[in-house]
């Protein structure tokens, strides 16, 4: 556990609040979304919109999917895409 994984929201992810995501994972080429969706949790008092990316890891103590950052930058933004 305690890994860090890129995730891509699917729904708007409020302070202190949390959205559903999906994680992604590196083909090679470029990152794509997985059939693995998880909910985010926000602890840091950030925000994020659908379709944003963003890094999280999950919680030892909680198993919860934390968000740790990276949620301002819209999917058209990341490169390669």
């Amino acid at each position: 556990m305690n890994t860090l994984r890129q995730f891509e929201l699917l729904e708007d992810l409020r302070p202190f609040g949390s959205a559903k995501a999906v994680l992604l994972a590196w083909n090679g080429d470029k990152y794509v979304r997985t059939n693995e969706e998880v909910q985010i949790f926000e602890f840091v008092g950030t925000h994020g919109s659908r379709r944003n990316r963003g890094f999280a890891r999950q919680s030892e103590e909680s198993h919860r999917w934390e968000a740790v950052g990276g949620m301002q930058e819209s999917v058209e933004n990341w490169l390669p895409f």
